[in-house]
Parts: structure tokens; sequence; C-alpha cells
């Protein structure tokens, strides 16, 4: 409350009422002419409150609306959580070299590059689970130079235009490159996603991963269609992975 609302009682009776004037009010209540000024700018600071706050909250609830819109898009969200899915599973399916982890405790860490549709649906696939006998640590991350210390780093297909550059980061520094991109493996990447019929499917470069000195096992090589081949030749039945053979 303001100075002028504290030192006279009757200011909400005068300051909603401008018609009466300074002297038709009792001598005692009577505010200086100096506090007159305090009196409507107080009022007219809250008419432009009441003003702009209704505008502030509509324009927040449209983009709270789009944003949850786009979030909740049932065909997006299905891609992105089959996406998710199969990265946890690569974990399971490939090894990577001793070297990668700079301390016996280090975490596994799984890095977003670009728009991420992906990191919640990856932390809730992943829930609670060690990768490699190592806490998970999934990063979306904002620039090149965090790159590096991913063992798996998912490029979203908002940096098609940027792949030479970005797979150059990590080239020979271990990490499983995965992508949803045309020509991804063709720069370089080790997993390709491509959705065929609305399903996800998947494909490997051996050769990339061979120079990465990633081992991926002989179930996910089966699984993968080889590249430049149409992966609507794998039923969907047969993109399970499980623990049990490797």
């Amino acid at each position: 409350m303001c100075d002028a609302h504290q030192s006279y009682p009757n200011y909400r009776f005068y300051a909603c009422n401008p018609a009466y004037s300074r002297d038709q009010l009792p001598r005692a209540d009577r505010p200086a002419p100096h506090r007159l000024w305090l009196m409507f700018s107080c009022r007219a600071s809250r008419s432009r409150f009441c003003v702009a706050l209704p505008c502030v909250l509509i324009g927040a609830g449209l983009f709270l609306a789009a944003t949850l819109g786009r979030a909740q898009n049932p065909a997006d969200l299905q891609e992105f959580q089959k996406k998710a899915e199969f990265i946890n599973s690569f974990t399971r399916f490939v090894d990577w070299p001793a070297r990668k982890f700079a301390l016996p405790d280090s975490p596994f860490v799984i890095g977003v590059f670009g728009t991420d549709n992906i990191s919640a649906l990856l932390q809730e696939s992943i829930q609670d689970r060690q990768i490699k006998g190592r806490p998970a640590l999934i990063k979306h991350l904002l620039n090149k130079e965090e790159l590096r210390a991913c063992h798996v780093l998912f490029i979203s297909r908002s940096e098609r235009d940027r792949l030479g550059p970005i797979l150059g980061e990590v080239r020979r520094e271990n990490v499983l490159t995965v992508g949803e991109c045309d020509n991804f493996l063709g720069k370089g990447g080790v997993i390709n996603f491509v959705t065929v019929g609305g399903q996800v499917r998947f494909q490997i470069s051996s050769d990339a991963a061979a120079r990465e000195k990633l081992v991926v096992s002989s179930k996910l090589l089966q699984l993968a269609a080889p590249p430049g081949q149409g992966i609507s030749l794998l039923p969907g039945s047969a993109i399970k992975l499980s623990e049990g053979s490797r």
C-alpha cells in the first residue's frame, strides 16, 4: 500500500469518486495537494494492471496450449516413444571401449542435440536402470563442445543441415551416434531411424561402428535393415530386442 493510502483512511472513497473536490471532504480527511498525485497515480496503476493482466494470462494460455498440443500429438508421441525404447535397447547390445569411461564411477551419458522431443521419454524408458553398471545421465546439449563426452548421441532432424560438422566433432571419439535424417549414415553416423508405413525402423553402419571401436551384437545387426535397402522387408514383430540373446 502506498504512503497516500496509509496516511488517509478515506482514500478509497476519494480516489474512487473523482467528482468530489478536495474542499468537499472533511478538513481532517483532506489530503495535502502533493498527496493527490499519489492517490490518482495508484488508481491509474491499478487500472493499467487490471487491463494488462488478462492480456498476459491469455497470451500465456495460448502459448501453453500450443506447446501441449505439439507435445501431445499422438503420432509424434508414439514415434518418439519407440525411438526412446530403441535407444534404451541399443545400450544393451553395444559395448564401448574401456577408455571411454574416465573413472570407475563415471556416468553413462546419453546426449540429445537439436530440437528435444525425446529426453523425457528416454528418462521414462530407462527410469532408474543402470547402463553398463553405471548411473545413466540424460542431457539436452546446447553446444558442440559437450558432444564428445556422450556415449550415445541422438541428433535431431532439426540439425539435418549441420550433420557434417556435428558428426565431425565426435568422429573417433567412441560415440554411438543416432539420427533420424536422410543420408545420416552417409555422413558418418552409426545408427539411423527411418519411418516406413507408420512404423519406426533402424539401420546400422558397421563401418562407422568399427571406426568408433564400438562392438555391436549380432542380434542387433540381424534386426537392422542393410543401409540403402527398404526396411519394410522386416516385419514389425521382428523388431524386438531382449537381454537374453546377444
